[in-house]
């Protein structure tokens, strides 16, 4: 860890959880440098950013996006890198070359390989098996052959994609998104392996930590009361779960984990916290921790904070989406959303709840960049990453 104030760096500030860090530390006097690879990602606009920076693509133009973070910690003096989505992968696989320019800076991320082994669906399902920790039995498919005799195993059913996230690359016959999908789309691939699982049924939970050295130092645990086309959480409320702190302390501790890593969980009716998949970076359970317990977990840690039951945060233009396309849900969305405040819309803090709208220009490129046509269906969650992804293979370095 540098000895001197740190002085932040943080990646694809697009992400709602991203606004949320940057505001944080911007509330708790640190200096950000916030970076996406467009001007108008919604977090390079928060009042917690003291500066901002438009990197290449991560994902398409490897080399020259290390090169710009290289240059951009030098031209600020940054000494803290914090990555927020999946380009944490492209700056793991070149920790050497950051360091070499950077040898006193602290680099908030774990190894390349400890990245992998959970990001990937396969791997992480057997690490948790390994550790005792429950898991759907799974069924590991790498050619089209193999997953339809995979998906005759159980009556009702659930497959994804082994480098899939966001609710995208899933497809299962039970549930509000049976039918969504057909299975002769599906070509999985040994690069590209589809893992199947039988359908569980409970409560979607999801956990967020802060780690240092295998430690937890803060965690929080929360539910989605409202969720965006039944594949991810727009409101987030925390509440009580031991499971879920054990199970994310026992992952950690098993690969000496430094950084932020988040796990989705099945809670059946029985209370087991059966494991689903990792989110090696943060995820909107850092939004229901305060600015003051997130700099000290960074920053200063002293022992764990777990984040109490009962705070709420909500993205509000997701739920105003929601309800305009499903008026007979008005009701139970305000029931959903009430208490809860705006991870985009902060205090004095407008403009990235501005940005979200100017930064849809960057997701119709996406669009004309992979000859997508909008009447085909394509999801809005599939063309918001386009450049910042990792789906698995190596990365040159």
């Amino acid at each position: 860890m540098s000895s001197s104030a740190p002085r932040v760096l943080t990646t694809t500030s697009r992400m709602p959880f991203a606004v949320d860090e940057i505001r944080k530390l911007g509330a708790t006097g640190r200096f950000v440098l916030a970076t996406d690879t467009f001007e108008a990602a919604p977090g390079s606009h928060s009042r917690g950013a003291s500066a901002h920076a438009v990197t290449p693509a991560p994902t398409q133009r490897t080399g020259e996006f290390i090169d710009s973070i290289i240059d951009l910690m030098s031209e600020h003096d940054i000494n803290w890198l914090l990555p927020m989505f999946e380009d944490v992968f492209y700056l793991s696989a070149h920790r050497e070359k950051i360091l070499a320019a950077h040898p006193e800076a602290t680099l908030f991320f774990p190894g390349f390989d400890a990245l992998h082994k959970v990001h990937d669906k396969v791997s992480f399902t057997e690490l948790c098996g390994e550790l005792g920790l429950p898991v759907a039995e799974p069924i590991t498919a790498t050619d089209e052959e193999q997953f339809k005799a995979a998906i005759g195993n159980w009556d009702h059913w659930f497959a994804r994609a082994a480098y899939g996230r966001g609710g995208m690359d899933i497809i299962t016959n039970t549930g509000p998104l049976a039918g969504d999908g057909d299975i002769d789309d599906i070509h999985p691939t040994v690069d590209d392996p589809w893992m199947v699982q039988q359908f569980l049924s409970g409560t979607d939970r999801c956990s967020w930590s802060v780690a240092h050295e295998g430690e937890i130092v803060l965690h929080s645990c929360y539910e989605h009361p409202l969720m965006i086309d039944d594949r991810g959480g727009i409101v987030f409320e925390s509440v009580d779960s031991p499971q879920s702190l054990e199970a994310a302390q026992r992952i950690a501790k098993e690969l000496n984990w430094t950084g932020q890593i988040s796990f989705d969980y099945m809670v059946t009716e029985d209370g087991t916290h059966y494991m689903v998949e990792c989110n090696p970076r943060p995820t909107a359970g850092c939004t229901v921790a305060t600015p003051e317990e997130f700099d000290t977990a960074l920053f200063s840690p002293d022992g764990l904070v777990v984040v109490p039951a009962g705070r709420k945060k909500k993205i509000e233009v997701a739920v105003v989406r929601d309800t305009l396309r499903h008026p007979l849900r008005a009701r139970s969305n305000r029931a959903a959303a009430k208490g809860a405040t705006d991870v985009y819309y902060g205090d004095h803090d407008y403009l990235p709840l501005l940005y979200t709208a100017l930064s849809l220009q960057h997701i119709r490129a996406y669009r004309k960049a992979l000859g997508m046509n909008r009447k085909k269906g394509e999801q809005l969650v599939a063309t918001q990453f386009f450049d910042v992804l990792y789906d698995g293979g190596g990365i040159s370095v």
